[in-house]
């Protein structure tokens, strides 16, 4: 890439319209607490004013910048599906958004931005009141691709333009998000031999207690649909639901995961957010005293964080000292792509695994997005997304994948 390349870019015109996630919302605290399923959806009453009904559908909102040569580029804002916990922002809501565009019409019409880096700055400490992290995402991807529009790149060599990055990253892995059908999109994962599954992303004490059983029949699938030389990790989410059904007492904890690493049969196993924590700093000492004991008791897993994990400084205090082995950067919770790729940064230089994560509930467009952000920075898993049937989201990372790195 030459060093005379440039990425500046004017907005000749601004848009935005309402459009819908690739899930639903789900209020994650109403579940947890026992909330009766009624089909698709649940009854009873939500945890906060904040939310219609426990399960909703989800609101996007649609950006496109028209640049002064007539191209668009396009950036989606939406939240994650799992709401309410673990210091996320608010459901989206329709009736916000036209005083939201009206006032982004405002600020970026007419607007010029020397590159991508210099047109985020104005997302630093981006307001609630317009949209806060869910559309700073979408403008942040609007920003970028914008930047490859005007300069001829990939968002990807954008990126390696604009931070120095000279060297060329290891494709990386996918996590295949399996969602609540466990094992018609688990033989799926396995026949497409991804990196790591299941996720299983467990919000109830009754999947909890059905964990340990489907980790043996996991391990039965891969030797019989993997094929020779398959030998994926396993990846189990509790969403903080293991430490609520056990009071988050550890032994009870560690007595349950060691049952698990037991049947994995020596699969290399990820915990995501296994223990329930009301914040960050309680979150990562949580992580570390629960990671020291793996340690001291031989009990060969691997810890992941997400909830409470969802900016830089929060980030630090998970990998500064190490207290879990990988972190799930939830892209949407993070705000700005600039957020993200400081988070990737931080994982690399504290020698954490840099897990570039989001949502079920993301969007064709966020998601190719962010697949240029975790080739050029050298994430070490890419989450499957949008939606939970895994075929989707494998087919939108794979073509994207293949395309840049094809420079196409």
């Amino acid at each position: 890439m030459a060093s005379e390349l440039k990425t500046t870019f004017r907005i000749g015109g601004f848009g935005m319209v309402e459009g819908i996630g690739g899930f639903w919302i789900a209020d994650q605290e109403a579940v947890q607490a026992g909330a009766q399923t009624d089909g698709f959806f649940f009854k009873g009453a939500t945890s906060s004013p904040l939310f219609e009904a426990i399960r909703t559908p989800s609101v996007a909102y649609c950006i496109a910048l028209r640049l002064q040569d007539g191209q668009r580029a396009y950036g989606d804002c939406m939240t994650v599906a799992n709401l309410g916990l673990g210091g996320r922002p608010n459901p989206l809501r329709s009736d916000a958004l036209p005083a939201i565009r009206r006032r982004l019409h405002e600020r970026l019409e007419g607007a010029t931005f020397h590159g991508f880096r210099d047109a985020c700055r104005m997302l630093d400490d981006w307001s609630d009141d317009l949209g806060g992290r869910p559309v700073a995402y979408g403008l942040s991807q609007a920003f970028l691709n914008a930047a490859a529009l005007s300069s001829g790149m990939t968002p990807a060599d954008v990126l390696r333009h604009e931070y120095g990055i000279h060297r060329v990253y290891d494709r990386p892995g996918f996590a295949a998000s399996c969602g609540p059908d466990w094992y018609k999109n688990a033989d799926k994962a396995i026949a497409r031999r991804v990196a790591m599954l299941p996720h299983a992303a467990m919000q109830t004490a009754d999947e909890c207690r059905k964990l340990p059983d489907y980790c043996s029949w996991i391990v039965q699938r891969i030797g019989e649909l993997g094929g020779t030389g398959y030998r994926p990790d396993l990846h189990f989410d509790f969403h903080a639901s293991l430490g609520r059904m056990l009071d988050n007492d550890e032994d009870k904890v560690i007595d349950y995961l060691a049952d698990v690493v037991r049947r994995a049969a020596g699969h290399q196993v990820y915990f995501e957010d296994p223990l329930f924590a009301r914040s960050a700093p309680e979150a990562a000492e949580r992580a570390a005293r629960l990671r020291r004991r793996f340690e001291a008791s031989g009990l060969d897993c691997r810890l992941i964080a997400d909830e409470w994990a969802n900016a830089p400084g929060e980030m630090e205090l998970f990998t500064r000292d190490q207290a879990v082995h990988g972190i799930q950067i939830k892209v949407p919770d993070n705000g700005s792509l600039t957020t993200t790729i400081e988070g990737l940064r931080l994982c690399q230089r504290d020698g954490v695994l840099a897990y570039l994560g989001g949502s079920c509930n993301e969007t064709d467009i966020s998601v190719r997005t962010t697949v240029h952000v975790g080739l050029a920075f050298g994430a070490w898993r890419l989450f499957t997304k949008p939606g939970l049937g895994v075929d989707e989201g494998l087919m939108i990372l794979t073509n994207e994948l293949n395309r840049a790195e094809a420079g196409l």
